[in-house]
């Protein structure tokens, strides 16, 4: 009679310990979405109210009670900046960001490739002053940059912030292939090599194609980070100034701030970041991806 209901026995505990599991697992993805929840509401709160506020009247913004959702809604905020905006300092930005970035996306994988490929004595060292010319705050560069400039005649040009910005962006594009690069077999180029390829020829018909994942994520973000670049173009332009520090002149008028006119720049701000996330997002996750280590 025992040896008849041990089975019975087993086969309830195992039910019973797979009805905990299941129980365990459930509770954690409640947990998992409560918290996910809660840093989406965090993270996107900000965003929603900059979008809220760009539309309401001067009233709707300074009255007592929160309007969540302006009615009726308003551009005069946005006409506002447009009308005082110096759209030379947008065109300028767009400049600035689109010579610096490509030529860091040209060398950037050239340097990366050098030190993946060839083992020198320096590289460790090469390696560590690429990665801690990022991790230097700004605020400690902006003084040996300023004077530099000033020696050179190029402070408050474009010219000169377009080289501090590719000195900025090349670290970053180099150390994001590097880490990509360093991850890829070396059998393709070896066999293009002894198939009659130069050196050169393996990296731009072999290597480039196999990265370009990496190269359009480093872009993207190096894209990102140079729009939004703020204290640099602050300290070393005066007139030749940028957009981002064109918007930071909306941010305040006198003792009466214009709340509408500064949540209607900060958005004009940030609308081609995200634009350019939103349309480019599998290209940037693919690369980051790959950069972490995956496939």
């Amino acid at each position: 009679m025992g040896h008849a209901d041990l089975p019975l026995s087993s086969g309830a505990a195992g039910r019973a310990a797979a009805r905990r599991l299941n129980r365990r697992a459930l509770l954690g993805r409640i947990v998992g979405g409560v918290v996910l929840a809660v840093v989406l509401v965090v993270w996107m709160g900000p965003l929603y109210w900059l979008i809220n506020t760009t539309f309401k009247y001067k009233a709707q913004i300074q009255s007592e009670a929160p309007v969540w959702f302006p009615d009726p809604i308003t551009l005069d905020n946005l006409e506002w900046v447009y009308d005082n905006l110096d759209h030379e300092a947008l065109y300028r930005s767009l400049r600035v960001v689109s010579i610096s970035v490509a030529i860091a996306l040209v060398f950037g994988p050239m340097m990366a490739y050098a030190l993946s490929r060839f083992h020198t004595r320096a590289n460790r060292q090469l390696e560590s002053w690429i990665i801690s010319t990022r991790m230097m705050p700004p605020a400690a560069l902006i003084m040996p940059y300023y004077f530099l400039l000033l020696r050179t005649s190029l402070l408050n040009t474009e010219f000169g912030l377009t080289l501090l910005y590719i000195a900025v962006n090349l670290p970053l594009t180099t150390w994001i292939m590097l880490a990509y690069l360093r991850s890829l077999p070396e059998d393709s180029e070896e066999a293009a090599r002894l198939d009659g390829a130069s050196r050169w020829g393996a990296f731009w018909y072999i290597v480039v194609p196999m990265t370009k994942s990496s190269i359009a994520a480093a872009g993207l973000l190096v894209t990102i980070l140079t729009w939004n670049e703020f204290f640099i173009a602050f300290v070393v332009t005066s007139s030749n100034i940028t957009f981002p520090v064109q918007v930071a002149g909306f941010l305040a008028n006198g003792m009466n701030p214009e709340y509408g006119h500064m949540a209607a720049a900060g958005l004009l701000l940030s609308l081609p970041p995200v634009i350019v996330a939103l349309v480019f997002h599998r290209s940037l996750l693919s690369g980051l991806h790959a950069f972490a280590g995956g496939k």
